[in-house]
């Protein structure tokens, strides 16, 4: 697939897929591993949203790839900005 800006329908059924997989298996944020509330919506901030492994700023290319998401909870995806850090390191959040 090809990248792109991220939204509309394509998002939304990410967000779905996201939270299909982390209810099954009982996944935490992708960024401070704590329990996400799957039947939380946005605007909640403990909501889940998709957090894109490898940032979609470094890898455009990944943009729509379902292997590169995972749940994060809105303020942990928000705080972590536009990906000019690796992922890997954002350490804990502020909640």
């Amino acid at each position: 697939m090809t990248s792109g800006a991220w939204g509309g329908r394509r998002a939304a059924e990410a967000l779905d897929r996201v939270k299909t997989v982390g209810r099954a298996k009982n996944l935490p944020c992708f960024i401070c591993k704590l329990p996400i509330d799957y039947d939380l919506e946005w605007p909640d901030l403990m909501s889940c949203s998709v957090q894109h492994i490898r940032s979609r700023k470094a890898y455009p290319e990944l943009t729509w790839v379902p292997s590169n998401w995972a749940g994060a909870h809105l303020t942990c995806n928000s705080a972590a900005g536009d990906g000019s850090s690796d992922p890997y390191d954002l350490g804990a959040t502020s909640l």
